[in-house]
């Protein structure tokens, strides 16, 4: 569940985003609850970015990626494997 908070009447979303992705085990051994991601031009928002995982995998095709880390230790971690 994602909710905004802004200040002020902000407008609502002409479009709204569904609340679940469809999905079908791929057979990935690697991980198998790998998510899509957006085309190589896309965003990938991580706002629990941990160790960085997810943002490599974006960052690779040359997606932006924004991550946010609460915990000091795995912000360090993930910058690491981003440089």
């Amino acid at each position: 569940m994602v909710y905004l908070l802004a200040k002020g009447d902000p407008l609502q979303p002409a479009k709204s985003i569904g609340d679940v992705i469809d999905w079908t085990y791929t057979g990935n051994k690697l991980h198998p609850t790998q998510k899509p991601f957006p085309a190589p031009s896309g965003i990938v928002l991580n706002p629990l970015a941990g160790s960085g995982s997810r943002l490599m995998a974006a960052k690779q095709p040359g997606r932006d990626y924004p991550g946010i880390e609460p915990d000091a230790e795995y912000h360090a971690i993930a910058a690491r494997r981003l440089e």
